[in-house]
């Protein structure tokens, strides 16, 4: 082709045909401009499609991920909920002192459990060290980030390490602990399992010190529930919205 181009301008100079060989060259000019500009154009093809391919890729392993930390909000959410009702019936039998029975035992010591929360993350640390910008809907890239940042870390921030270690040192003084765990029962099943007898029933009752911290766990409980609810939305939106958009891929 090259060569055609050439033998043509040599034959349009020899026969002195100057006004012909200028808009020859111009043409050749255009030619190639356009051949560049596909050359480009393919190139960006090619680049879009490389991005959208690893960005199906990592939406597939993070809608995975975010599949799994839903399972985990569900049932830290019931064993949350479970904890919080034991500590509400423990505040009725401060305000009330019946008297003691085997079934108080269980609540003793269901009040004092906290559920801790692990999300998984990976996929969402590796999309947030470089890869977030290829994510091309900012509505789905906002709801990802609230999940990650704002959900999963406020409900993290409710578990104060230094008052849970406050709580179990009292729990500790002030309880024995007995069980009759079986093996291969699940979480929620073993923790029913076990029982908290107070030393001193009559001295337990009257303490402000227990009244107070389980007036504390209940409030913190309802924080965490309705954190808990709300982020299992979102989540559950975010998983929606992320399989409604790899359709469009």
């Amino acid at each position: 082709m090259i060569k055609l181009f050439r033998n043509i301008r040599k034959t349009l100079i020899n026969e002195g045909k100057t006004y012909n060989y200028i808009k020859y060259a111009i043409g050749e000019i255009i030619l190639v401009m356009i051949g560049i500009l596909l050359a480009l154009q393919i190139n960006n093809w090619n680049e879009n499609r490389k991005d959208t391919l690893k960005e199906v890729a990592n939406l597939k392993s993070l809608k995975s991920e975010l599949e799994i930390s839903l399972e985990e909000l569900k049932s830290d959410y019931k064993a949350t909920e479970l904890y919080h009702n034991s500590a509400l019936k423990v505040q009725n039998y401060i305000r009330n002192i019946p008297q003691i029975s085997d079934s108080m035992h269980l609540d003793f010591y269901l009040s004092f459990q906290i559920s801790n929360f692990y999300p998984k993350t990976s996929t969402y640390e590796t999309f947030k060290n470089g890869n977030l910008e290829l994510i091309k809907s900012d509505s789905l890239k906002i709801l990802i980030t609230d999940i990650y940042e704002a959900g999963y870390k406020r409900i993290l921030s409710r578990y104060n390490t230094t008052r849970i270690s406050s709580r179990m040192n009292y729990y500790q003084e002030h309880f024995r602990i007995t069980s009759n765990a079986k093996p291969n029962e699940g979480l929620l099943q073993l923790r029913r399992s076990f029982k908290a007898i107070p030393n001193n029933y009559e001295f337990l009752m009257n303490d402000p010190k227990f009244e107070s911290i389980i007036s504390e766990t209940i409030y913190v409980g309802s924080l965490l529930l309705r954190d808990f609810e709300n982020t299992i939305e979102v989540v559950k939106k975010g998983i929606s919205e992320i399989e409604d958009y790899l359709k469009t891929k």
